[in-house]
């Protein structure tokens, strides 16, 4: 269970708790800051479309969640955690180099891309495995909170980067902190000794080498196709789901009915997933250029870029999560989980609700308050809080161990699936280019804006139908 950031000490605990955390932490500096300039880039500099940018975009992001089952099998299988980890950094960083160096006539933004996908789905979910080898789940709220504060200077570093100076010059902040990543693997690695898979403490046959470097040089090729061809892209992940579950049928067809009754609610959880990370990646794509195009750029008085308010989602994330987590633990048994999520969609909800609101009050201009801005994202990054994390739980506890590696391919696949469809449906925000006025693309914005917000507010009534079915579930999985 999560616990309250107020009964944890962040000066003193393990060497390897700060070492992961560090992992993550420049990781994420590396990976948002790319992520909060990208769809600008696209059409700022490559000019493309908007359209065109945002499945640019959503294809490249379903590709680096779509390798993380490939990184947990490597790691827990094959070369270690570890090693997998140190690759992971390795291929991310030569990709965030191959973005330095991109240019409009040569082409290199889809090798870079596609290799920082692949080393992102290598790295992404082992830094945690190594976290849980060290503490139970109560320390993830403060390693959570520190891994944020990388997405938190990257989102303002590297859009000032770009704007006063160059965006290649932006992109090579992705190449310092992987190169930071690397660093701090390479002489702190003694701090892990006891931790890992039993794969870490084997030497890497000339086998498991050949297998791992086809792997990533197959994955690295087969990502720079889709993103050259990204109308593919979404035939390609329905192929690989039913690989999946043709692999796994017969174990999924010889299940006991009370298991296969908790499969199916899995696939609820899962649908539930799909739709709040449609929505979460509205942040760098439609947000973002509604941020630009309506919103005013002074906070208290000081100017912003418009993409930096993107950095409202990690800072309300670290401000509210030991709150929220201290709320939680106190209400114990008296809201389950279930509730939680029922919760976290109702506020991600009202995060898009209150921006055709805000709407209603905007000036000549078609400019509103940044406080509405401000808000939305408040809404949004509790309800995240509420559901990413807590719903793997949920997933984890009631999944059956012959099962587990298949629905946490699921897990990802939803979440690759969610790009491209948030990809699809920001596209559905971007005005006529004949039209003159800018309250038309206001109204445009409000009127999606809308949309997006029932369609979570209807998946949140069904939640609360449902949670009290779930939680019963849950229960008799413990028992």
């Amino acid at each position: 269970m999560i616990v309250s950031i107020a009964t944890q000490d962040l000066f003193n605990q393990s060497r390897s708790f700060y070492l992961v955390s560090i992992l993550e932490l420049w990781q994420r500096f590396s990976y948002y800051g790319l992520q909060c300039i990208l769809p600008l880039y696209f059409v700022w500099q490559l000019e493309l479309t908007q359209a065109e940018a945002f499945r640019l975009f959503s294809v490249y992001v379903a590709l680096a969640f779509g390798f993380i089952s490939v990184g947990r099998w490597l790691g827990e299988q094959v070369i270690g955690i570890k090693r997998t980890l140190l690759l992971g950094s390795l291929i991310m960083m030569a990709g965030y180099v191959l973005l330095v160096f991109s240019t409009r006539e040569n082409k290199l933004i889809y090798s870079g891309l596609a290799a920082i996908a692949v080393g992102h789905g290598l790295f992404k979910t082992n830094p945690a495995t190594l976290l849980s080898g060290i503490y139970d789940r109560t320390r993830f709220t403060l390693y959570h909170i520190l891994a944020c504060f990388g997405s938190t200077i990257a989102i303002l570093l590297t859009p000032w980067v770009a704007h006063h100076y160059d965006w290649n010059i932006a992109f090579s902040l992705g190449v310092f902190g992987m190169f930071l990543v690397i660093i701090h693997l390479a002489f702190g690695k003694h701090h892990l000794d006891k931790q890992g898979a039993l794969a870490d403490q084997q030497p890497v046959s000339i086998k498991s080498g050949l297998l791992v470097t086809t792997i990533i040089a197959v994955a690295i090729l087969f990502g720079v196709v889709l993103l050259r061809n990204q109308t593919a892209a979404p035939w390609v992940l329905a192929v690989l789901v039913i690989i999946s579950v043709i692999f796994y049928w017969k174990e999924l067809i010889h299940l006991k009915p009370e298991i296969r009754r908790k499969i199916g609610v899995i696939f609820i959880l899962l649908l539930i997933v799909f739709v709040f990370f449609t929505l979460y990646l509205q942040i760098p794509t439609s947000l973002n250029f509604f941020a630009i195009n309506h919103v005013s750029h002074q906070i208290l008085g000081v100017s912003f870029l418009p993409e930096q308010f993107q950095v409202l989602n990690p800072i309300w994330i670290i401000v509210t999560a030991p709150m929220l987590a201290a709320l939680y633990n106190r209400l114990g048994s008296y809201l389950p989980i279930p509730h939680k999520l029922a919760i976290g969609m109702v506020l991600c909800s009202a995060s898009f609700l209150v921006l055709p609101w805000g709407a209603a009050f905007s000036d000549s201009s078609g400019f509103i308050s940044v406080n509405w801005l401000i808000l939305s994202y408040a809404l949004h990054s509790i309800g995240h809080l509420s559901i990413s994390a807590l719903g793997l739980i949920v997933v984890n506890r009631m999944v059956p161990s012959e099962l587990k590696n298949f629905i946490t391919s699921m897990w990802f696949f939803t979440f690759a699936a969610a790009a491209l469809m948030a990809g699809k449906i920001a596209t559905q925000t971007i005005a006529p280019l004949d039209s003159k006025s800018p309250y038309i693309s206001l109204a445009l914005y409000g009127e999606w804006f809308m949309k997006f917000g029932i369609v979570a507010a209807v998946i949140a009534v069904l939640m609360v139908i449902s949670a009290p079915l779930i939680h019963r579930m849950m229960q008799s999985e413990s028992s």
